[in-house]
């Protein structure tokens, strides 16, 4: 038989009385304070005499070891029933994307009941150029109705055409599985980025909240902010170019690709990049709202 104390195995019939009671009393400070006459009566199996055979049962509770809960209950089951292994099982693989879909345009639906004498922009645009070409617009649908104050911070970005807009800044990153990183307003390559001064508060003149996850990333042409923490969206977005079930509810999305989404797949793949980073100049040739 087998000893399992404090995590360690070493077979009863190598240990002596003495160094099973050492090894019973360290699971318990009141185990310790017992006679050893009172151990055997406490241990069934524990001999009375040194030269019996000895055969103990103790059980120490031990933490899980991956099999089941680091690598999701039940896997093997599922993997017998033909529902592929553990790479395919879980909550991104079983997300229904036909519902959020439907989710999505309802949230983007959600314009129709905006006042028109309001003038709130429901379109975007960007005018992507890549070296030296002619530029190719982008339009892109706003959720203005459901994130009003993303929407305002973006839409006042595009607008403005002083230092602190998106026009002329660059695409500073391609993630060849994820998307199109852009929106660096200050240093241009992803390592900074502000809100719209107009959309900032005191207490927080650069970064706005997390207004809410109401769209899901269900594939290519979410346009969702990318952000370094909770609670601190500036400027950088990015576009995706595939499904991205790992940024929901991490990501505030809060558009879509209406037009000129193989603009976007042609820089995305026809882009040559070094670690990420493009090795020719891709950046926002001009860019505006529409109502």
């Amino acid at each position: 038989s087998w000893l399992h104390c404090d995590g360690r195995k070493a077979k009863m019939n190598a240990c002596s009385r003495a160094s099973a009671r050492l090894l019973v009393r360290r699971q318990s400070p009141a185990v310790a304070a017992l006679a050893p006459s009172d151990l055997r009566t406490l241990i069934p199996g524990l001999p009375s005499h040194p030269s019996s055979s000895p055969s103990i049962d103790i059980s120490a509770r031990r933490m899980a070891t991956g099999s089941r809960g680091a690598r999701g209950h039940g896997w093997l089951r599922k993997y017998r029933a033909g529902l592929g292994g553990r790479h395919l099982q879980g909550r991104w693989h079983y997300r229904d994307n036909d519902e959020l879909n439907s989710i999505n345009d309802e949230v983007f639906g959600m314009n129709a009941l905006l006042n028109p004498d309001d003038n709130i922009p429901t379109e975007a645009y960007l005018d992507l150029q890549v070296g030296d070409e002619e530029p190719r617009r982008v339009m892109i649908e706003l959720a203005s109705a459901a994130l009003p104050k993303t929407i305002e911070n973006f839409t006042k970005l595009c607008q403005e055409k002083e230092r602190g807009g998106y026009e002329s800044t660059s695409v500073y990153k391609i993630e060849k599985t994820v998307g199109l990183c852009l929106g660096d307003v200050i240093n241009n390559d992803g390592t900074s980025g502000r809100c719209h001064p107009s959309v900032g508060t005191t207490t927080s003149p650069y970064t706005i909240k997390d207004e809410g996850y109401l769209v899901s990333h269900t594939g290519p042409g979410i346009v969702t902010m990318s952000k370094p923490g909770v609670h601190r969206n500036d400027s950088r977005f990015l576009i995706t170019t595939i499904s991205a079930p790992q940024l929901d509810g991490r990501f505030v999305a809060f558009g879509r690709i209406k037009e000129g989404m193989d603009v976007i797949n042609e820089i995305a793949t026809g882009v040559f990049t070094k670690r990420g980073v493009p090795t020719v100049d891709v950046k926002v040739a001009a860019c505006g709202v529409q109502s």
